[in-house]
């Protein structure tokens, strides 16, 4: 995704494919080659970090970051999940952490590229493009989907046979507890931890579900399931109509359910429930919902932006705090705290990517611009942020640093953009039109060598402004380009 919030660290994927990090970094996991605090801004260049591959994706969780690079690597950094369990590594075995980003190789993984990762403190999950999960650390909920407790130092495939051989287009790991969702079809797989009633699977012996179980389409109305999200200890779900639904923990309201849900479900529910409808999100439904510690944010097809769960660190990003949780349950973001008015575009105003993390919550707009609410918390730091107030955060060119400014004033043009759906970038289309103009392009008294003339096929002009625009790999699931932000409508 385009922004991703841990515990104490965030990471910011430009469009230019580099990273922007900042926050805590007890174990490396903003990858700048330490573990020292860094509140100002790192860039990781993909050129000196990636080797020349520009980044599509990136995953933080607590002590532990990852990404996907465009060519199909996976890259990790801070804690390792494969190192050993309740302790410092002895005889040069698997490192406890890196401080820099390190390439896994693709052998480990079934040689096939990966599609995506999702990451939690002590396990990680991979998708690759064959449609396999294959799943690293520790599975001590049998989190990592094999059936056992076993902890895996490197990863090791989930047997295809537990999702009927059907390929997965999307994977999300929760606190102790993992969702996949089908390729096509839309089918729900959910395995692990289940105390809450996470996993949405009901009731079952003891309090995990120890392999991945397909959730009945019944349960949601009979539909397909077109994006997951994890927290904590509950799921989020939406289908292709744009229905919310979710289970789990709710006792800080972070489910959404209405007040009037009955007592038994109040406080948790163990199977799949319906959130908000078409009073609260407009006639299209929800497009996708990010979930954090113990809050949730959600973004409508009519761009709205919904918050629900614990304020007590103004993540929800309003500022009353007369409880430590929304008793409203689903409540309206104002959406004009994102207005930039130095954007030439108004659509580019719109919330396009949102990120929960631990406390605080992370904003995209269609044009790029980043804006965070929130406050430490434990001692993570969590870049600079005022309680309970939007604040705008953008990447300067010159000194390649985030800076956080007034609302409405994001500092002019010269800034990088967040995400990777962006049109082609001006100056390759003022260089193009230029190329066209008489006055320049075959002119050489104004420098004009280029062979262009007003005759230039359309077929092939659309075919090189389309190359010069990010694109997912042939193949991706929908559940994955509405994580990226790319959806198309």
């Amino acid at each position: 995704m385009a922004v991703t919030g841990g515990t104490g660290c965030t990471l910011i994927l430009t469009e230019d494919g580099n990273i922007c990090a900042f926050g805590d970094n007890k174990y490396g996991e903003l990858g700048v080659g330490d573990n020292e605090k860094h509140a100002e801004p790192c860039m990781l260049n993909h050129a000196d970090k990636f080797d020349g591959h520009e980044v599509v994706m990136v995953a933080t969780a607590t002590l532990v970051s990852a990404c996907v690079t465009k060519d199909g690597s996976l890259w990790t950094w801070g804690l390792n999940p494969g190192r050993k369990q309740g302790g410092t590594q002895e005889g040069g075995g698997v490192p406890d952490a890196f401080h820099e980003p390190r390439r896994m190789c693709m052998s480990l993984h079934g040689n096939s590229p990966v599609q995506m990762v999702s990451c939690q403190m002590h396990f990680m999950l991979i998708l690759t493009a064959a449609g396999n999960i294959w799943s690293i650390g520790a599975g001590r909920y049998y989190e990592l989907g094999h059936g056992n407790l076993e902890h895996c130092r490197e990863p090791k495939c989930i047997d295809p046979a537990r999702f009927d051989g059907v390929e997965i287009g999307m994977v999300c790991a929760g606190g102790h507890h993992c969702v996949a969702v089908s390729k096509t079809g839309g089918r729900v797989w959910t395995w692990g931890n289940n105390m809450w009633g996470e996993t949405g699977v009901g009731d079952v012996q003891g309090s995990c579900v120890q392999n991945p179980t397909l959730i009945p389409a019944t349960q949601l109305d009979g539909e397909a399931v077109a994006f997951a999200s994890c927290g904590t200890d509950f799921t989020m779900l939406v289908t292709v109509s744009g229905v919310l639904w979710a289970c789990g923990n709710n006792s800080s309201h972070e489910c959404g359910f209405d007040r009037r849900t009955p007592t038994h479900t109040h406080l948790l529910s163990k199977i799949f429930r319906r959130v908000g409808g078409a009073e609260y999100f407009g006639p299209k439904g929800v497009r996708t919902v990010s979930c954090g510690y113990d809050h949730s944010m959600i973004i409508a097809h009519n761009n709205s932006l919904w918050s629900c769960g614990s304020n007590i660190f103004g993540e929800l990003g309003y500022e009353s705090r007369d409880s430590l949780y929304n008793r409203n349950t689903l409540t309206l973001v104002d959406s004009a705290q994102f207005h930039n008015h130095n954007s030439k575009v108004l659509s580019d105003n719109e919330v396009h990517i949102v990120s929960a993390g631990m406390c605080a919550s992370t904003v995209v707009t269609a044009g790029g611009d980043v804006w965070v609410c929130g406050k430490k918390s434990n001692d993570f730091l969590i870049h600079c942020m005022s309680k309970g107030v939007w604040q705008s955060a953008r990447v300067d060119l010159s000194p390649q640093r985030l800076f956080l400014n007034e609302i409405g004033d994001t500092g002019g043009t010269d800034c990088l953009r967040a995400g990777r759906w962006h049109d082609v970038q001006r100056q390759r289309t003022t260089a193009f039109a230029m190329g066209l103009h008489p006055s320049f392009a075959n002119n050489v008294d104004y420098g004009g060598t280029t062979p262009y003339n007003v005759n230039f096929p359309d077929e092939l002009l659309r075919e090189m402004f389309q190359r010069m625009r990010f694109a997912v790999r042939e193949g991706s699931s929908t559940s994955l380009q509405i994580l990226l932000g790319i959806e198309s409508e």
